[in-house]
């Protein structure tokens, strides 16, 4: 009610401000049938109703967003802050984000990260983090059982990301709530080298309902932006990177897999070259999904860009990217 209110009294003021009516109690203003020149308004609207909403946005937004059109080729738009990136609001109600669009945006009142678009679908966009949250964590740290699904990583990106009050409060099942395409957690891969996941390795009797800010990636949505399985095969030496390798290295996007350790070896533009107290590089990040076929390991994208399905779960040498969905407006 506030939201109505408040935009109807919007309404009112600007529509009269905007058309020299005098304001009274009983005023309508009918944005159907009145338009106003903007020649001396510092709104960028050119309609009565698009100005309500426009002064109600610049009234109540605390979330600062910038968006830009991704691009591998010339002129580069990669991280975002290339200065040839093209800006874009997508993100506006009625328009659509592609896959990769690179959005800034702010988590809270003064901490702001980096992301891609997974997915837009009109009411909401989901995105993942430009770099790895959390870094250098097991996916299960007991044994090497994916049975037990990431519940050693999980819960320790749900604390880092506890404050990023900005984004939505996702509420899910795993092996029971669609995160994307399908809900099972234990995945494998077609003739193709495609992710394909028809069944559950674990479900949230082991984690129980997960409620944060943020969660993984999941294989499913990994392999959606293009990422193939890696492929035993021998390598063309006549094929050199950012081509894809008779490997499937490379089949990622840069996006997926820039940011993490010698990525510009396999196409990336950015390494990230940290090493922790233990002397282990961020190597890639773990998605939420085990490998069906063999119980030690988890599904990872690596920094060569393919989706590998042998991290024994025990694996120190990759972090978690958090995926957050927030509302467009």
């Amino acid at each position: 009610m506030l939201k109505k209110n408040y935009k109807f009294m919007l309404g009112i003021i600007i529509g009269a401000i905007l058309t020299g009516t005098t304001v009274y109690a009983a005023t309508i203003i009918s944005s159907i049938n009145v338009g106003y020149s903007n020649e001396n308004s510092k709104l960028i609207a050119d309609n009565v109703q698009d100005a309500i909403d426009e002064v109600y946005d610049k009234s109540f937004s605390k979330t600062p967003i910038a968006a830009y059109e991704y691009s591998e080729q010339d002129p580069k738009c990669i991280n975002g802050e290339e200065k040839n990136c093209v800006k874009t609001d997508c993100y506006k109600k009625g328009k659509t984000c592609e896959q990769g669009t690179v959005i800034k945006y702010y988590v809270n009142d003064s901490e702001f990260h980096y992301f891609y678009v997974l997915r837009d679908d009109g009411i909401k966009i989901t995105m993942q983090q430009r770099e790895n949250t959390i870094r250098n964590i097991a996916w299960h740290a007991g044994e090497n059982n994916n049975s037990k699904g990431p519940d050693t990583i999980l819960p320790q990106l749900e604390a880092a990301t506890s404050t990023w009050v900005n984004v939505n409060v996702l509420e899910y099942e795993l092996g029971v709530t669609t995160l994307y395409d399908n809900a099972y957690t234990g995945c494998t891969y077609t003739a193709d080298y495609k992710i394909k996941c028809e069944t559950n390795t674990y479900t949230n009797s082991v984690l129980g309902t997960r409620k944060a800010r943020a969660r993984m990636i999941t294989a499913l949505e990994a392999s959606a932006t293009g990422c193939l399985v890696w492929k035993d095969e021998k390598i063309n030496p006549n094929i050199i990177p950012p081509s894809i390798d008779a490997n499937n290295r490379g089949s990622c996007p840069r996006w997926m897999y820039n940011y993490l350790y010698q990525s510009t070896s396999y196409g990336g533009n950015y390494n990230s070259d940290i090493v922790n107290e233990n002397g282990v590089y961020d190597g890639g990040y773990w998605t939420m999904s085990a490998n069906f076929d063999i119980v030690t390991f988890a599904w990872r994208v690596l920094n060569s860009g393919y989706l590998d399905n042998t991290g024994n779960t025990t694996t120190n040498a990759d972090g978690a990217r958090a995926v957050v969905e927030i509302n467009k407006p």
